[in-house]
């Protein structure tokens, strides 16, 4: 069955990545009413670091063309000042013609093109292709960063089908404007996440002999992030030089993406149960963690793929079963997550075991912090959505969209992941021994209430939705494994030592 499975996802990829590219910074303008305009971002040059060479917009006329067409070109504030309004302004006429001139809606100059109204701006140029050449092209020369906007009718207005052809060339490359801080972004991303690889790594062989289990985890997840990051940047380089989409790098990225996501919550999940600092194993627990993490991974993939293959407007059943079991495999996770940090902070203060105490209330603070910065940019994004149908919001806002769709995402990824790592540090002698190796059971020095701490450690009694670890199968797993760290086994032992003190300590009393 396995075998199966990795030969259809072989060939899935191969198919992917022979299938035709699309030129995603190109536009083609027609007699159809959809596609009578095209706008997009551009940069000016001195906007760009290192410069480069002028942004320029070409408009060039299909051959195939069968009547003569009126093209401006424009920026967007000056929308307003091109079109003759009638009819109270309730319409506009667009193209000068013999009527326009007896009307004096245009002068004798602008016959055959686009009827411009003012003369205060410096932005619109018009042109007019004429049927009787060929090869006909204009170039626009961008002098200032905005948004701007190519049009084209047929002149006279007729229903002779025409072809436009416009090529948006920033000084960077390639890439729609739209998307150009990604290209940077995330190559500031992966040169963090290499630095961040690099000085775990040199600790990790540093203190090689006293590394927690956890941190065995989280080192696979930094690597795992620095290639996803590396591929993430790899596809924004490759777009940018090319100017094509890759559908298979593209895909590759979703897969990379869903498999960070999946292993992020997994890492949370078991460090907020305790692992590696709490308890030296999770026993049958673990495996639990594993199955939900695999299935949110899966159901990631599948998302990812239903975003590029399914189209929400016409499909939206189908939108709703590939979005229903990622967000219950997510939602299964925060549950799980939020009441795992709880019962670990509550047994921890009972304990009086004030260091790990405040170490886990700080990751608290982060998880509270992380949800309402998500609450908050929900809200933004909300706004957002309901103002998408206003005109003017995306040529105002352009610039920052793609912050608001995915920059705070990995910013905010970035800060909890740096807190989640500082919270296994390696600051050996003050924390990974001593934290690993101090009791579960630690009381006040006489004792405590042994009640409510042997009601703590029962995890059978059907009092808690998920189960955060039975201490039975901690001890057995360990000692069956034959697998122990050093610290995990003086853990162990530590544990199994101070408990029967406490008991002797008890009886007394």
């Amino acid at each position: 069955m396995n075998r199966i499975l990795w030969s259809l996802f072989i060939r899935i990829f191969i198919i992917l990545s022979i299938l035709n590219e699309i030129r995603a910074n190109e536009n083609t303008l027609s007699n159809d009413a959809l596609y009578r305009q095209r706008c997009s971002g551009m940069y000016f040059k001195n906007d760009i670091p290192g410069g480069g060479s002028d942004s320029i917009i070409t408009v060039k006329y299909d051959k195939k063309s069968n009547t003569d067409v009126a093209v401006i070109v424009y920026e967007w504030p000056d929308n307003e000042n091109f079109g003759y309004p009638v009819d109270s302004g309730a319409n506009k006429i667009y193209i000068c013609d013999q009527n326009a001139i007896a009307a004096n809606y245009c002068p004798q100059s602008q016959l055959g093109g686009f009827i411009v109204t003012s003369n205060k701006t410096s932005s619109i140029v018009t042109h007019v292709f004429n049927t009787t050449k060929s090869g006909q092209s204009f170039t626009y020369t961008i002098n200032r960063t905005g948004y701007y906007c190519v049009a084209a009718l047929p002149s006279p207005i007729t229903d002779q089908r025409f072809l436009v052809t416009v090529d948006w060339k920033n000084p960077y490359g390639e890439l729609p404007a739209l998307d150009y801080p990604k290209l940077p972004f995330y190559g500031a991303l992966s040169l963090v996440y290499l630095l961040i690889g690099i000085i775990w790594m040199v600790l990790s062989i540093i203190h090689r002999h006293d590394l927690l289990p956890v941190q065995h985890y989280l080192s696979g997840v930094i690597l795992f992030i620095i290639i996803e990051m590396a591929f993430n940047w790899g596809y924004w380089v490759n777009y940018n030089a090319y100017g094509d989409s890759s559908t298979f790098l593209l895909c590759l990225v979703a897969v990379l993406n869903a498999g960070r996501n999946s292993i992020s919550f997994f890492m949370l999940l078991i460090v907020c149960m305790g692992y590696g600092v709490v308890k030296p194993s999770l026993g049958s627990t673990m495996t639990k963690c594993r199955v939900l993490t695999l299935a949110h991974f899966v159901f990631g993939v599948v998302y990812a793929a239903g975003t590029l293959l399914i189209d929400p407007d016409t499909a939206s059943p189908l939108v709703f079963l590939v979005i229903f079991p990622l967000a219950l495999t997510m939602t299964t996770f925060y549950v799980w997550t939020l009441q795992s940090i709880t019962n670990t902070l509550q047994t921890l203060e009972i304990r009086r075991q004030t260091v790990k105490a405040l170490m886990y209330k700080r990751l608290y603070r982060l998880l509270v912090f992380s949800v309402s910065v998500l609450g908050i940019f929900f809200l933004i994004n909300t706004f957002n959505y309901v103002h998408r149908e206003d005109p003017d919001w995306i040529p105002g806002n352009w610039q920052r969209t793609w912050f608001l769709l995915d920059g705070w995402l990995n910013i905010l990824y970035l800060i909890v992941f740096c807190e989640l790592t500082q919270e296994d540090d390696f600051d050996t002698e003050r924390n990974s021994s001593r934290l690993s190796q101090s009791p579960i059971y630690e009381q006040e020095k006489y004792g405590g209430d042994r009640g409510e701490t042997e009601r703590l450690h029962d995890d059978d009694d059907g009092s808690v939705v998920f189960d955060i670890g039975d201490e039975h199968d901690e001890k057995s797993t360990l000692r069956e494994s034959g697998e122990i760290s050093n610290a995990s086994r003086e853990m162990l032992s530590s544990n199994e030592e101070e408990t029967n003190n406490y008991q002797d300590v008890s009886t007394t009393d």
